[in-house]
């Protein structure tokens, strides 16, 4: 690939490229995955958040614009989504190997560190992780079909992730919706 075309990358793509490319390229769960780790960034990255326009949506935020990049990319031939399963093929392992040396290094760090913490979460680990993030608690519980159940059992998944060593018990307690005291001595109960 030559810097002509690596220069038709936009900013979507090239993080799309560093998330499928992060941990040994090891493959991304699925789209709600790539969903939620491109959001996460997207609020580091002025740059990214100005392409990805996220919306209110039935799962959480959403980027429609990040859905039609990655269907871009697999049309392109630089990434492989098999019944979920999100992965580099060789000619973007070859795009992933010129984008680092032209990227940022914060940019692949923090690649690196969010695919690490959401890759392995299950869908309501993730979705609590990323509720609790969310700025707007109110819009989320009326567009979100799954906002409320996770709500309900944000309590289990956040000891889920504290157990799997995903998150501080800081973290835990504000994803449980309760205060760091409370929640530490309940968490001292089920350790």
């Amino acid at each position: 690939m030559t810097n002509e075309n690596l220069e038709e990358i936009n900013t979507v793509d090239k993080f799309i490229i560093l998330l499928a490319g992060a941990k040994e390229s090891k493959p991304i769960p699925g789209p709600l995955h790539l969903q939620k780790e491109m959001y996460l960034l997207q609020n580091l990255f002025p740059d990214l958040a100005t392409e990805t326009d996220y919306e209110p949506y039935f799962m959480g935020r959403h980027s429609e614009v990040v859905e039609e990049e990655l269907k871009e990319l697999q049309l392109s031939g630089l990434i492989r989504s098999v019944n979920g399963p999100i992965s580099l093929t060789s000619d973007g392992a070859m795009v992933l190997a010129k984008l680092k040396e032209k990227s940022d290094e914060k940019e692949i760090k923090k690649a690196e560190e969010f695919k690490d913490l959401l890759n392995d979460m299950t869908k309501d680990e993730l979705l609590a992780f990323v509720y609790s993030s969310d700025p707007d608690q109110n819009e989320l519980e009326k567009e979100s079909i799954e906002y409320k159940r996770v709500v309900q059992n944000r309590k289990r998944l956040a000891i889920s992730m504290y157990k799997k060593d995903k998150i501080s018990a800081q973290k835990a307690a504000d994803i449980a919706g309760e205060r760091f005291e409370d929640f530490f001595v309940e968490l001292k109960d089920v350790l």
